[in-house]
Formats: C-alpha cells, structure tokens, sequence
C-alpha cells in the first residue's frame, strides 16, 4: 500500500515546481524517448506536469496520472492549450482502453511503490496499457549507491518561493532495513514559518530489479546512470530502466 503520509509533498504544487522544477536533461531524455516511439505517450505518477507538459509542448499527445489531485490541478492550468490530458487515479488500478507506445514514472515514483504486491500493480497497469513492442522507463535511486543509514536533521538545500523570499529545506532520515523502506522527514523554513513533511521510498537492489522486470513481461533495452545515457554500473546512484514490452 502506498503510504497516505507519502501525499504530504504533494500539497504545495506550486512550490513543488520552485523546488524540484528545472532538470532539463532529464526532461529532454523524455522527450527524445517519446520521439523513438510515435504515438500517445502516458506518464505515471505526473504530478503537475513537470515532465509532462514539455513533451506536450513538442506536440505529443500524452495522457497524465496522479493520485494528487492537488498537483493535477496546477498541471491542467499550465497545460491549456496543449495536447495533454490529466487523470486523477492511482497507478496501481488505473484502467484505460486506450494502448500507448511509451509509459513511464520519474522522479523516483517507482520508489513509491512500498510493498511486492504495489510493485507487481504497478507493472501490471504498465503491461496491461502498453502497445505491442511499446516502451517502458522509469529510474530508481541504486541503494548499492546511497547512504542508508539513520541521520539526524541536517541541511539539504535552497529554493526561493513565488513571493521571492528564500526558502531553507532540511531534512533527516531512517531506514527499514527489514522492508529496504527509507522514512525522509523534510523541513522547510520560510522567514516566518517551518513546515514538515514525510515521504517514505523503497530501494530495490539491481538484481532484484532485473528479476521483477524480466518475470513480469518486460525485456531490458538498456540501463543508464544518468540522463545522458552514461551506461549503468553498480556504482551509479541512478538505474534508469529502459525496457520493452515482451513479446508473448
């Protein structure tokens, strides 16, 4: 099951934007991904669009799914006009009998996803709605890679809010080692407020990733550490998955 507290960062969307917008490689990555693969494109856990609407922006037909409608209504607003199309709707269930040449999770949602049963959802909604030959991305922190171990609150970086004012965001961490879960609580000090939020992420070693992938229908095109398609090794902190729908 998804954990509720995991929906905390995702009440603020504009902020959200101020905060975590603005990777253009990555957004470019994306986009040239959805070029090798003509047709309608659907992004999972989309958020308000930050991936989204740049590929809809190129022309590209893409279909949007959040369970936060919060952040959905903030990409439905930047996205008027534009040939997108945004779904409240958990990923885990989502049914459409619409088929896409392309789906794909980032921002590490795939690490939102806590349990065996919410991963094997998951990869279900993905097989179910990918066309014939069709593709599938998505990237995932390597935790061969990460510091997992506990850490008090401790400084993690900066980002100014829509009013111009400087915002300090912080953070400590646990680990679950026995359900591989990590707990992030993030501080946010504004001049004259401080807000906590909580997210928890699953880390899936490499192996374990290229078994789940492989027994449930997908064959793997490629791995890379980074969005300039730099070639996975065990020591990258990125596994970004590229991978195609099997033939039956």
């Amino acid at each position: 099951m998804i954990d509720h507290d995991n929906l905390e960062e995702y009440s603020d969307p504009i902020h959200y934007d101020l905060e975590f917008g603005g990777e253009t490689k990555k957004y470019q990555f994306y986009l040239d991904s959805a070029k090798e693969m003509p047709g309608t494109v659907l992004e999972l856990a989309c958020g308000t669009g930050l991936v989204t609407l740049p590929l809809a922006e190129a022309g590209i037909a893409i279909v949007g799914v959040d369970i936060a409608e919060p952040m959905l209504a903030y990409a439905r607003v930047k996205g008027q006009g534009l040939p997108a199309h945004f779904i409240q709707a958990d990923a885990r269930t989502f049914q459409s009998d619409q088929r896409f040449s392309l789906i794909y999770l980032t921002g590490n949602a795939f690490q939102a996803f806590l349990s065996d049963e919410d991963q094997l959802a998951l990869l279900r909604t993905v097989h179910q709605h990918l066309q014939p030959g069709g593709r599938f991305i998505f990237e995932t922190r390597n935790p061969a890679a990460t510091d997992l171990s506990d850490e008090e609150e401790s400084p993690w970086s900066t980002f100014t809010d829509q009013d111009g004012q400087l915002v300090q965001v912080s953070g400590s961490q646990t680990y679950d080692a026995s359900r591989s879960i990590m707990h992030w609580v993030t501080y946010r000090t504004w001049p004259h407020k401080r807000t906590i939020s909580r997210i928890a992420c699953r880390f899936t070693d490499h192996d374990a990733l290229i078994e789940l992938l492989t027994s449930n229908g997908f064959e793997i095109q490629h791995q890379y550490a980074d969005w300039d398609r730099t070639p996975f090794v065990p020591s990258s902190d990125l596994m970004i998955m590229v991978c195609a729908k099997a033939e039956s």
